[in-house]
């Protein structure tokens, strides 16, 4: 319930490109990017790293987060003066962007003290009362957030929403917890701070270059070309960004099993990265052959300047896919260096590609880059694999993807003049047949998927 709810984010921030139009959507992500840059600092990965040691004993409860939440103060007001005093130089001259940064940094902190509460909530096992915060907190959102596009509050309006709901959901869950399940005053022990910090730097590091690889291009293409480009550049990206939605859910099912049984390590990665090529390859075919019609269809007319962006975007998901798990693989296996210095040599490879190409292309310079650098991602990440002795025979692996892939292609292709749904339908359910009379699946694959489809039909009838 909790992931499913970020679906309602995505929804939100779909409408909002589409009523928002290019320009002033290309204002609002600008924004949005640039405090996003910030939000590694007011927490630097502590909560994460005091999750491990409350829930090994849950008596460190109290302590650990009341030294977080008095940390975080002190981090929060540097945060805020770096992110307005730099905002203000950036974009004093374009009041709409510089409101808006100034009413998310605010968001930005209430977000943090948020991110706090969710943390211990997981490390207290409180998963059902974290999933209904988020679930509450984003459905007011959704439908805040809608009537303040609706009734042209523009930019200011819409981001107002994000402030206030987060105001009131921050408050209340932290008077719930202080209530029911632990007590939180903050506190300013020196030694728990230093340590705090020094146990949540690694975290903090990945997070920053993750947020770094996808923000810094739209900042760039902001000032070299401006907020309709953005705009325009934006709509296939956050196509991307909710895709991301389905390596995550794959490295939940299996992190468990990576870290803690070292020997299934290379068969998992294997069958992961099976799974992430059958969802990915579709959808970057997907991204080449139908972005002229699908894109105006999600966004609008107004967006179909997007078609030619999305059509190198969507393709780049198939190694998006396999470089988060890569990652997640890397992490089971304690390998932290080698995913610092991999998503290092990417970010300075996206950033120098960017600069390159941004002011010759524009949006399209942003978006071939990234593709290059989600598969230089998942490139690395896979050779570092393969050094710690986690190999995959990748010409195998891939090639019956691929045909069945070429089968949804072909479909989609000719049968596209019946329209985007019909032709869709037809190519996928072609594409799910290729994959059974090419044995993309194994024995016991194919035994899950009579076991479950026993359970969900009567037994006589199958």
């Amino acid at each position: 319930m909790g992931e499913g709810s970020n679906l309602l984010l995505f929804l939100l921030g779909f409408l909002a490109l589409r009523w928002l139009g290019p320009a002033s959507a290309g204002d609002y992500k600008t924004a949005f990017f640039f405090v996003g840059l910030f939000r590694i600092l007011p927490d630097f990965g502590m909560s994460y790293a005091s999750t491990l040691d409350i829930s090994r004993d849950r008596s460190l409860a109290s302590r650990l987060v009341g030294n977080l939440l008095g940390f975080q103060a002190v981090l929060s007001v540097v945060t805020l003066t770096l992110c307005l005093g730099l905002g203000y130089w950036l974009y004093a001259d374009t009041p709409v962007i510089w409101i808006a940064v100034l009413v998310l940094s605010i968001d930005l902190l209430l977000k943090s003290v948020k991110s706090t509460l969710r943390w211990l909530l997981k490390a207290l096992q409180a998963f059902g009362t974290e999933a209904l915060s988020l679930l509450a907190e984003r459905a007011a959102l959704l439908l805040l957030g809608i009537v303040a596009l609706r009734l042209g509050g523009g930019v200011p309006g819409f981001v107002l929403v994000f402030a206030a709901v987060r105001l009131v959901d921050t408050s209340a869950l932290l008077a719930y917890v202080h209530r029911r399940l632990t007590p939180l005053w903050p506190r300013r022990e020196p030694q728990v701070w230093g340590q705090l910090l020094r146990r949540g730097l690694p975290f903090a590091y990945a997070g920053l270059m993750i947020t770094l690889f996808f923000q810094v291009d739209a900042l760039i293409l902001e000032k070299v070309r401006g907020s309709a480009e953005v705009g325009w550049y934006s709509g296939p990206v956050n196509v991307l960004e909710g895709l991301t939605l389905i390596p995550r859910i794959l490295a939940y099912a299996l992190i468990p099993t990576m870290a803690s049984t070292p020997s299934l390590v290379t068969e998992l990665y294997g069958r992961g990265s099976k799974y992430l090529l059958l969802a990915g390859l579709p959808i970057g075919i997907f991204g080449i052959l139908a972005s002229e019609a699908f894109i105006p269809l999600l966004l609008g007319p107004a967006y179909q300047a997007s078609v030619p962006a999305a059509q190198w975007l969507l393709p780049a998901c198939v190694f998006m896919f396999l470089s988060n798990f890569g990652e997640t693989a890397l992490a089971c296996i304690n390998r932290w260096r080698s995913i610092v210095v991999v998503s290092t040599v990417a970010l300075i490879l996206n950033v120098g590609l960017n600069l390159w190409w941004i002011p010759r292309h524009g949006y399209m310079g942003a978006a071939r880059a990234t593709l290059v650098t989600e598969a230089a991602y998942f490139l690395l990440g896979a050779i570092a694999l393969h050094v710690f002795g986690h190999r995959l025979d990748w010409l195998a692996l891939v090639l019956k993807p691929v045909l069945a892939t070429a089968v949804f292609a072909a479909v989609l292709w000719g049968t596209y003049g019946l329209g985007l749904l019909p032709s869709s339908l037809l190519a996928s359910a072609a594409f799910v047949a290729a994959t059974f009379a090419l044995r993309v699946w194994d024995a016991r694959e194919r035994q899950l998927m009579r076991e479950m489809l026993g359970r969900a039909t009567p037994r006589a009838a199958w």
